[in-house]
């Protein structure tokens, strides 16, 4: 398959279409999803155009407790749709 229907710059450093998320859908749905879960007391760990960990925020009384965050991923498929599911526990 020739680079330019892979979605890679070219030798020559010109960006070739047809990236993973040429229209910015992706990215949209993610961003917006993620707007709501900040709304809902969630922390954005980190973040790409496609994928996310957030975390609960603690509340005052949980950070006494021995239990880790929950973190969960975040990702959004090709047509837009966003899925959460449980993160594995942070290494320390």
């Amino acid at each position: 398959m020739p680079p330019q229907e892979l979605g890679f710059l070219s030798l020559e450093g010109s960006l070739v279409t047809g990236g993973i998320d040429p229209t910015g859908g992706r990215k949209n749905a993610l961003d917006a999803f993620l707007e709501s879960k900040l709304q809902e007391g969630f922390d954005i760990e980190t973040h790409t155009d496609t994928h996310a960990i957030i975390v609960e925020r603690k509340s005052f009384l949980s950070r006494f407790r021995a239990r880790g965050a929950n973190r969960y991923v975040v990702s959004v498929d090709e047509n837009g749709e966003v899925t959460m599911i449980p993160a594995e526990p942070k290494r320390s």
